[in-house]
This record gives structure tokens, sequence and C-alpha cells, in this order.
């Protein structure tokens, strides 16, 4: 019988293809001898029911190894003892249904054991530190717990799609540098929560999309550019989903009902499209801080009937125009540390907020912007309060006459148990009925509101102290402290001291 082989090898950077008819295994051996030097060498669609050893053993220092599309059925200790230096070996499209453990050489960085028999990987793979690509797809595996190796820092990508794999591994976790995962085809049914954070994660490559059970995923600190509905689609009970500080500048979640909580925050984003959000009527809370969006505009154009908290500070945020005309069950919005320099009055005009049925206060967060130095910032509040809203923050503003920032707190910042403030001429006596004067916003340096053109003026803490240089004293009203509060101090005692345009105590 003639035995046909057609071998690519190749010696340093020189490929040679020999085909080969051989009579006898002594005349196969004698044409692979001073073959030291190859660092390729591919036996690939042949008939091979084994490793070719009396081969390899002319071959000590080759590199690669391609025995894909054969008939081989094991790998054992003896199949690489003499070929260590292996670091990439292909196996691909076999009938392997054993590997002995301690089989595959340590060197090894590249693995291909796809489309074969195996039902386990009996611990092989374990202990090698270098791999870096591991293609187990297409095979028989119900589990990968404990045989991945966690030690190797350099490992990128896991194939294992299209086995029976009814759960991911736990050791996925401690695989801090993966950039690419293929689970799809597989059972994973039974998974309630999946956390992959802290990899190096740039796409899904749709792997979850079994994961029918799954209700927390959490795939913060990856390096992930885009997510949309089609990595995920299915997952109909998914209701948290973690996707902050990634690198992502766009995505799509339209249509994912049941979704509670959505974190994008720590990414690139710099606008948020009508369709990135549509259909997510269940959702809660959206958290987009720490982006690059500079409009909040299009939120109106979505119908988010459920929202309750919407984070968005620390962006590029310049104006608040309509934005929560789309969000009527809105709570709580903070937007701090952005750039707004006005917001519309009509703001608020369609968010009725309400805690367990009950009518409640809409707090928008407004913590250094712009708007809060406006001098018509009491109108805006006095008009959004009107419409069950809020404005709480402090801003640093320039004072009039001068380049020194001055401390400015919008008025709600006030504690709602505290006394009152009693804003007067210096050496105005204080009566009792001056309590009872109009409330208006927060001091801004020595700029005081007219308001009905008189003083005194009633306001409520935290407030700024008027500078030296102006005739106003700043007095705690001892008389409006109960006896019963009277040993409480005031959260604002020590800065709410007297103080005369001289600036002597009294």
């Amino acid at each position: 019988m003639f035995t046909e082989s057609k071998l690519h090898l190749r010696h340093r950077q020189v490929f040679l293809t020999l085909i080969m008819f051989l009579r006898r295994r002594k005349e196969s051996e004698s044409a692979f001898t001073k073959l030291d030097l190859v660092d390729y060498f591919s036996l690939a669609d042949n008939t091979l029911s084994e490793l070719p050893r009396h081969v390899l053993q002319h071959l000590p220092h080759v590199k690669s190894l391609d025995l894909c599309r054969n008939k081989i059925t094991k790998l054992t200790v003896d199949d690489f003892r003499d070929i260590q230096e292996l670091e990439h070996l292909l196996v691909a499209d076999n009938s392997i249904s054993k590997i002995d453990k301690d089989a595959i050489p340590k060197a090894l960085k590249h693995v291909h054991l796809g489309l074969n028999k195996l039902s386990t990987l009996n611990g092989a793979l374990r202990e090698l530190d270098d791999l870096e690509w591991i293609f187990i797809n297409a095979n028989n595996l119900k589990t990968i717990d404990n045989e991945l190796p966690v030690k190797a820092k350099r490992i990128s990508l896991i194939h294992a799609a299209n086995n029976e794999l009814q759960n991911l591994p736990k050791d996925l976790k401690q695989m801090t540098s993966l950039d690419s995962l293929y689970f799809y085809g597989n059972k994973l049914k039974s998974l309630d929560e999946l956390d992959i954070a802290y990899n190096n994660l740039q796409s899904l490559n749709g792997s979850l999309r079994s994961l029918k059970a799954l209700r927390y995923l959490n795939l913060t600190h990856n390096l992930m550019t885009e997510f949309s509905l089609q990595e995920i689609k299915g997952l109909k009970r998914l209701s948290v989903i973690d996707l902050s500080h990634n690198k992502i500048n766009r995505g799509a979640l339209m249509g994912l009902h049941g979704l509670l909580r959505l974190n994008l925050s720590n990414n690139l984003l710099q606008q948020i499209a009508p369709d990135d959000l549509i259909g997510l009527e269940d959702l809660r809370l959206l958290d987009v801080s720490h982006n690059h969006i500079t409009t909040l505009e299009e939120t109106s154009k979505t119908f988010l009937p459920s929202l309750e908290e919407l984070i968005a500070h620390h962006n590029n945020i310049t104006m608040l125009d309509k934005d929560f005309h789309g969000l009527p069950s809105l709570c709580m919005a903070d937007l701090s540390f952005n750039k707004i320099q006005s917001v519309n009055y009509d703001l608020v005009s369609k968010s009725r907020c309400t805690i367990n049925g009950v009518p409640s206060i809409l707090k928008i967060y407004l913590q250094d912007n712009p708007v809060l130095c406006d001098e018509r910032l009491y109108e805006l509040m006095t008009v959004l309060e009107s419409l069950n809203a809020r404005v709480s923050g402090v801003s640093a503003c320039a004072a009039a006459h001068t380049a020194s920032p001055v401390l400015m707190r919008a008025l709600n910042d006030a504690l709602p148990e505290a006394a009152p403030v009693v804003v007067l001429r210096a050496g105005e006596p204080v009566q009792p009925s001056q309590l009872l004067y109009r409330r208006v916003g927060a001091l801004i340096g020595h700029v005081l509101p007219e308001r009905e053109g008189t003083l005194p003026i009633l306001v409520e803490p935290p407030v700024t102290l008027p500078p030296t240089s102006s005739n106003v004293v700043v007095k705690w009203p001892d008389e409006r402290r109960s006896e019963a509060n009277a040993h409480i101090a005031h959260p604002l005692a020590d800065h709410l001291r007297l103080r005369d345009k001289n600036d002597s105590p009294r």
C-alpha cells in the first residue's frame, strides 16, 4: 500500500511542499532528518489517527504545528514529549475525545481544539500560563469551571461557542486581560447574575443571548466602544445593566422591556439620541454622568414613563429647555458640574413626582453651574416651586465690582427645620414682626436682591455673608428658637455671627 501525505514545511521563512509516497515507516523517518531548525510544520488534511511521534522527534524547535482535519482521537503526554518549545497548536476538526492532563507543552500560546468530541478538558489548559487564545468551540463540553488558565496574564480570547455549557466559568472574573468572548450556541439558561467587570472586553459577540434567566449584567471597566440591543436580544428578564467605565460613544437599547437601571457613566457619549432609549418604559434610573454630553434636548422626544432618577452630572450641558417633557415621573435630576447657563421655566411642567403614590418634590441638583449666579434665579426658583420642583446647589460666582469669586447657594439648600436669618441695616434692632417678611433667595456677595424696595429681607440658611464693605449685618434671631431646642446649636451658628461694616463682633 502506498501512503500519500502532503506536507507544508517552513524552515525559518522558507515554505516547502512535499508529496511523499512512503512504503515503509523507516523510509518516512529518514525523510524528516536534519529538520531541527523547522519552526512551522503541517500535516493538515490527512487521515492520521494519532500524532506522528516518529516525525515530531526530529522537530525539537518547532513552534507551530497544524494537524487540522485528520482523524486523531486523543492527545497524550508522549505525543508532545519531543516538541516542548511548541507555541501554536492547531488540531481542529478531528475526533479528539480525550486529552491527558499534562499532555500540552507549557510554552503554548495559541491552541485550537475546536470541532472535536471533547466532553472535558481534563485540566489540560489550567497550567498553561502563556496562553493568549483558546478555541474550544463545537465540542461536547458541559462545563469549563476550573479549566481555564487563570494565571495567564496575556489571554485575550476564549472561543467556546456551540457547546453544551450551562454556566459561564467563574474563572472569568480573574482573567482581566480578556477582550473577546464567544459563548453563543450553548445552554446557558440558569445564570441569574453575570459579572465580567475589569477585563479588556471590546465586544460580547452575541455570547449572552442564551442567558434567558439573566437579571443583572455587570460589564464595568472594559474597553467596549458601543453597545446595542443585538448583544442581549431576547433577555427579557434583564433588569440591571452596568456599562460604566468603558469607551462607549454610541449605543441603542430600544425595545429592552423590563430594564430598570442602566448605568452608562464614565464613557465617551456626546449625545443621547431618541432611538437609543425607545421602548424602555420600565426604566427607573439612568446614569450618564461623566461623559461629554452637551444637551439633553433629545430626551424630550423620548417617552420614559417610569424614569425616577436622571444622573447626568459632570458633562458639558449648557442649557435646560424642555428636556424633562418625556419624563413624567421624574423625582431626582442631578445635573451638577455642567455648564448650564439657562433653565426654561417650562422644564418641569410635565413632570409630577410621586413616591408610593404620594405627590412629592422633584429635586434638581445644579451644583457648580453658572445658572446659580443668574440674577433671575429667585424668579426661576419661584416658578419651579409652584410646579413642585426644587433647585439645590452651590456655585462660585463673580461678585459685582470685584474679580473675587463669592460662594452662592440656592435658597432650597436651607434646612427645613432651621430657624430663619434676618438681614437688616447695621444698628437696626430686630423686631419679631420682621420675621414675617417675604422669603428671598441667597445673597450673592454684597448684592442684595431688591424686593419691594425695602429692607430688612428674610432669607433662609445657608447664606453667603456680605463683605465688610457693605452696610449690612446678618444676625441670628434667637427669638425664634423654641426653649426645647435652645441647647442645640444651629448648623451655621459659627458663620452667622453679628458683623457690622467694620467687622467688629457684637
